[in-house]
Order: C-alpha cells, then structure tokens, then sequence
C-alpha cells in the first residue's frame, strides 16, 4: 500500500466538510490561468480557494460594476433572513420605478417631437403668409 500523502488526505477532509456544512466546494484555480495572469491574483499567499474567489469577484467587478456585485451580495449573503428579503424587494421597487420612470420618459419624448412638429407646421404657414403678401 503507497505511503499516504498528507495534502490529499486534508483536501478530502476539507471537501467532506464542505459538503456537510452545504457550501459547494471551491473550485482551484488553473494553472495556466495563474501563470498567465501574475498581476490578477493577490500579493500575499493565498488557498487555492482563496484565490478562486478572489479571480471569481474580480471578474464580477470588471463584468457587473460595483453597484451589481454590491447588490447581489447584500441579496445573497445577508446575515438576517430579514435583512435579504429586504434587499430584494428593494431591488423589485426599484425596477418598477425605473420602469415608470422610462414609460414617462418614452411619453415626454414623443410630446416633445409633437411639439416640435407643430411648431415647425406654424412657422411654415407664417412664412408662407409672409410670402403671399
């Protein structure tokens, strides 16, 4: 039987672990992806895991912007249950509002190219007035 090797066993021990507490397991970063990209990942040494959800906010931040990242993460990882069914319903009051506001604005729009188009129809008949005398 070949001698253990000790970093296996605590991996194993890690993800057994995690699968009790329910969290899904931290993926590891490629290799190749740390090779390629020294200046993504943080100065001081890190877990694997640890540097998989360092890369994995980062490319959030880059993708999403930071008002995204910061709302899904005060929806998902809220201490409270309170706390994130508050920010969720905030997020529904705030797309219907936004959603009014674009129907509004969608409304205004088209008031003011009316606008525009009679004034201009009034100015060609007063030029046209003016012509005629």
């Amino acid at each position: 039987m070949p001698a253990r090797n000790p970093e296996a066993v605590r991996q194993r021990a890690i993800a057994a672990a995690h699968q009790r507490s329910g969290q899904p397991a931290t993926p590891t970063l490629d290799p190749v992806f740390v090779a390629l990209n020294p200046g993504a990942l943080p100065a001081r040494e890190r877990s694997p895991a640890e540097l998989y959800q360092w890369v994995r906010r980062d490319e959030q931040y880059a993708t999403l912007g930071a008002n995204v990242v910061v709302e899904l993460y005060s929806e998902s990882h809220a201490r409270k249950p309170t706390t994130r069914a508050w920010a969720i319903i905030r997020r529904a009051d705030r797309a219907h509002r936004l959603a009014g506001q674009g129907a509004s604005r969608a409304d205004r729009r088209h008031a003011d190219r009316a606008d525009r188009a009679d004034r201009s129809h009034q100015s060609q008949e007063r030029e046209m007035a003016a012509d005629t005398r």
